[in-house]
């Protein structure tokens, strides 16, 4: 093995690979393959693209390769292996079998033709699985593995099917050195350089986050008291910050607002389409309106209003001229939507109040508490700027912990969905107080059975407000345990490690003649009583409280025969 061949082959193939990552960084900068790179479902059409771009590279770089003796070192695998690391696992296969096969077929007769488009085809396949064991941030890792393995098993097939042995021995001391060095830098270098597509989707992430949040700070207000008017101001607000030329909010026929740039015709041609289109939406889609040519916009994209499952809505923005979202403003409009269904949920709240008992309205107000929102949204906010995972799950959370307090189902609900609002609730404290309040669930009952909503939660609400508001106080532990006593009745425990409930507010719960002021936990006893026959146990502890209540399925089964309504909202 000569030097002066290996310093030739690595001058030639840096060379050869320059002409790939110019390629490659070209198209990093273009919007359509940043947005096919950052979907997490790539559709077909896109998959066939990436394939043909990255199989295109691998077979310019076999026409680019450097002849010895009759083998061509190149930097196809690279460019293959790119392609499965950077769109997916059938992108890599099909990225492979474009080069590997042309290849083949350039030189069917070549003294490494076919191990060559062997190995690049297993190098699209390794890359495409490599895809989904790997994260974003930690691919060129894998990259870089990939690129050393699969020049390794290319040499190993030239060694075993190359003849004669001498020549195919000669080849591979003299190229497969330079070919591992130049095929795992190069690839690691652009899955490096691609990494800032990941890295700008994070950032764009945070700041859609901070930009829902100051929607929904200025919007509120609106929500609360709805009226003509008030949509109005909703949609000049979203117009605002979208910087879009119209936002339409719609029910499933007709326009309920708009911010004023539409006539009248042009109204009825637009309820006409979404009489025509509303079927075709479905949940989470960001849809696009054609045939406008009675509308003066060019672009009418929407994205649904849900109430549970169903689409109720839709929040159109208007464009003048022809557009197409970006991810970043795909995610937006999502989050929008998502917010206004939950501020939605807040104005039929609302109109029931109107109409609910009186103790009806003062536990929802209780509910709702304006100072757990702000709070909650405060700690997201501080989130944002530091953690956007974080804050994207804790938004989540107090998505959830809303759509659940404000349902208005009189039914029963399973154990499991009380327990999941309660984690909801908690996720959303705990990053509030930190390690300052902690929660364990033991779960060994029936998480089937039925029993009224909000039970558990305000008992939960009250172990934190009355231990994290105390001075120099210890961590709050609580501890959730549910165990069946039977076929039939299910025992759910509530501890904490705080300063304990005193003796005569525990007596007063007993009596069922407690004041206003203690709705959360009156409340919770008189439905559990009403139902169950049976209220809240309340003990008193060393250190803390002990809460428990037992769930009977046939007292279930008969308060539904009943037809009894029982109060929705406590706290």
């Amino acid at each position: 093995m000569s030097s002066n061949n290996v310093g030739r082959l690595l001058t030639e193939l840096s060379g050869d690979f320059g002409i790939v990552l110019i390629i490659i960084i070209l198209l990093s900068n273009q919007k359509i393959f940043k947005q096919m790179l950052l979907k997490q479902k790539i559709q077909l059409r896109e998959k066939i693209i990436l394939s043909l771009i990255f199989g295109g590279l691998g077979i310019i770089a076999t026409y680019t390769a450097v002849d010895y003796k009759g083998a061509l070192a190149n930097t196809r695998e690279a460019a293959v292996i790119i392609g499965g690391l950077l769109g997916g696992f059938h992108v890599g296969i099909f990225s492979g079998l474009i080069a590997g096969l042309h290849r083949i077929m350039l030189d069917p007769t070549g003294i490494t033709a076919i191990p060559c488009g062997i190995a690049t085809i297993i190098g699209g396949i390794v890359s495409g699985y490599l895809y989904k064991i790997s994260e974003p941030e930690n691919r060129w890792k894998y990259g870089c593995m990939a690129g050393i393995l699969i020049v390794s098993f290319n040499m190993l097939l030239v060694l075993i099917m190359t003849k004669p042995f001498d020549l195919a021995l000669d080849i591979v001391k003299t190229i497969i050195f330079p070919m591992q060095i130049i095929n795992t830098v190069g690839i690691v270098t652009i899955l490096k350089i691609t990494q800032s597509i990941y890295e700008e989707r994070e950032i764009n992430a945070a700041k859609q986050a901070e930009l829902a949040l100051g929607i929904a700070d200025k919007t509120l207000p609106y929500f609360l008291n709805p009226n003509e008017k008030s949509f109005v101001e909703i949609c000049k607000i979203i117009k605002q910050y979208v910087k879009s030329d119209e936002v339409i909010l719609t029910d499933k026929q007709y326009v309920v607002s708009t911010t004023g740039n539409f006539n009248e015709e042009e109204e009825k041609n637009l309820e006409k389409i979404i009489k025509e289109k509303f079927d075709n939406i479905k949940k989470d889609e960001i849809y696009y309106f054609e045939d406008l040519n009675d509308i003066s916009f060019k672009t009418l994209v929407s994205a649904p209003l849900m109430e549970k499952d169903n689409a109720i809505g839709l929040l159109i923005l208007g464009y003048k001229k022809n557009e197409k979202l970006t991810y970043k403003e795909t995610v937006l409009l999502n989050r929008l939507s998502k917010l206004i269904s939950t501020q939605l949920e807040l104005v039929r709240i609302e109109q029931l109040k109107k109409t609910a008992s009186r103790s009806e309205i003062k536990a929802l107000q209780s509910q709702i508490n304006p100072h757990f929102l702000f709070n909650a949204l405060n700690t997201i906010v501080s989130f944002v700027r530091t953690d956007s995972d974080k804050a994207r799950d804790l938004i989540i959370s107090l998505s959830d912990f809303f759509r659940y307090n404000l349902e208005s189902s009189f039914n029963l609900i399973t154990l499991k969905e009380e327990i999941e609002h309660v984690k909801s609730y908690f996720n959303l404290e705990q990053a509030r107080f930190g390690s300052k309040i902690n929660i364990e669930y033991n779960i060994n009952g029936n998480e089937k059975i039925l029993m009224p909503m909000l039970i558990i939660q305000p008992l939960i609400e009250n172990s934190i407000k009355h231990g994290t508001g105390l001075k120099k106080r210890r961590e709050i532990n609580i501890k959730i345990t549910i165990e069946d006593l039977d076929n039939e009745n299910t025992k759910v425990v509530v501890e904490d490690n705080g300063i304990g409930i005193p003796e005569d507010i525990i007596e007063k719960i007993k009596e069922n003649k407690m004041k206003e002021k203690h709705i959360g936990l009156i409340n919770v006893h008189r439905r559990l009583l009403n139902i169950y026959d049976k209220g809240l146990n309340i003990e008193r502890l060393a250190s803390g409280t002990r809460i428990y209540f037992t769930i009977n399925q046939d007292k279930n089964l008969s308060f539904l025969e009943a037809g009894e309504r029982y109060e929705l909202f406590n706290n």
